[in-house]
């Protein structure tokens, strides 16, 4: 089940014991913090959760299926994220004990 921003803003609120407005700054001034140092091209680490960082990516001629017409994909910037340790423990944890229960 997919968690959106609001849901996300009530799990963090009742984990730290704040009032889902407080939240709200916390988390859109955390996630504006992370897109301006994106947008600079520095790293956001996250020790033990991932790594946010900026991926320049070449420029490429693809083909559209439908019409097989040739077009040019621009370079382009992209966001890339690797998960850390932590993250990738919690969730290969999570995945054996459900394909356990089968």
């Amino acid at each position: 089940m997919p968690v959106g921003k609001s849901d996300l803003i009530k799990l963090v609120a009742g984990k730290a014991g704040k009032s889902a407005k407080e939240t709200t700054e916390f988390v859109d001034a955390t996630l504006e913090a992370i897109k301006e140092s994106l947008e600079k091209g520095d790293t956001v680490r996250l020790v033990g959760f991932g790594v946010f960082s900026v991926k320049d990516t070449a420029e490429s001629v693809r083909v559209n299926p439908q019409t097989r017409e040739k077009i040019t994909v621009p370079a382009r910037k992209r966001v890339k994220f690797a998960p850390g340790k932590d993250l990738n423990d919690a969730v290969a944890k999570v995945k054996a004990a459900g394909a356990a229960k089968k």
